[in-house]
């Protein structure tokens, strides 16, 4: 009897380290197509890394396509896409699908209103890009104009058409560095949000959503160095 219970302890063992070794050998399910705005380009250039990343995981051949910032939450919600990348938390509610958040998000940002001097008063105009979850709210709620793209936007204030404009830190930095923006602001007003990005995915992309994970935090400990003893 004994001898029988050892034998069926180790058969069990066996199929566990069998199913376990299945699991392992299937290929992992890749996303076809992640979205992201299209406007900005801090998330184009973000884009290609990810592409990298995906690469390194096992999924080669993921297309990451550009869209207004409205419409990849559509794409997404209807399936035309199966991610989106840089979302603050706030789209969420957004979705009418079941999805995952990737653990660690690609970077943190601040959003602040940005201009040619103090505040707006109420004659002021301010723009924003539509699209943009915390902007949209934000824009709506104190008489914006919606503007489709960040090139636009910013472009609408170098030539005076508006005297203030929501926009993260690192889209000014970025807009300066490559000459839609003569220079800084001089206004930069208190925060107005200050939040992770975050790539999502669909549920059924969970164990995909784990691997960019681990990625993402291998990337920050690379660039972190090794922890002095």
């Amino acid at each position: 009897m004994v001898l029988i219970r050892v034998f069926g302890f180790v058969m069990l063992v066996a199929a566990l380290q069998a199913a376990a070794f299945a699991a392992m050998a299937e290929p992992l399910r890749c996303p076809q197509r992640i979205a992201f705005v299209d406007s900005d380009p801090a998330t184009r250039r973000q884009a290609e890394e990810m592409k990298l990343i995906y690469a390194r995981i096992g999924c080669p051949d993921v297309a990451f396509v550009g869209l207004p910032g409205r419409r990849g939450v559509v794409a997404f919600n209807t399936g035309e896409v199966q991610g989106e990348l840089m979302r603050v938390p706030a789209v969420e509610p957004e979705y009418t699908r079941a999805f995952v958040r990737v653990r660690s998000p690609i970077v943190h940002v601040v959003g602040r209103l940005w201009g040619r001097d103090a505040p707006p008063n109420g004659n002021d105009a301010f723009g924003f890009v539509l699209g943009v979850i915390w902007q949209e709210r934000y824009g709506h709620a104190h008489g914006g104009t919606g503007y489709h793209g960040q090139t636009e936007l910013m472009r609408a204030y170098a030539t005076g058409l508006i005297d203030h404009f929501l926009a993260e830190d690192p889209a000014v930095a970025a807009a300066v560095k490559d000459g839609r923006l003569p220079a800084r602001p001089a206004h930069a007003g208190p925060p107005l949000v200050s939040t992770a990005l975050h790539h999502y995915l669909g549920v059924e992309f969970a164990a995909a959503a784990a691997a960019v994970a681990n990625e993402l935090e291998r990337q920050v400990e690379d660039a972190a160095g090794p922890a002095i003893q």
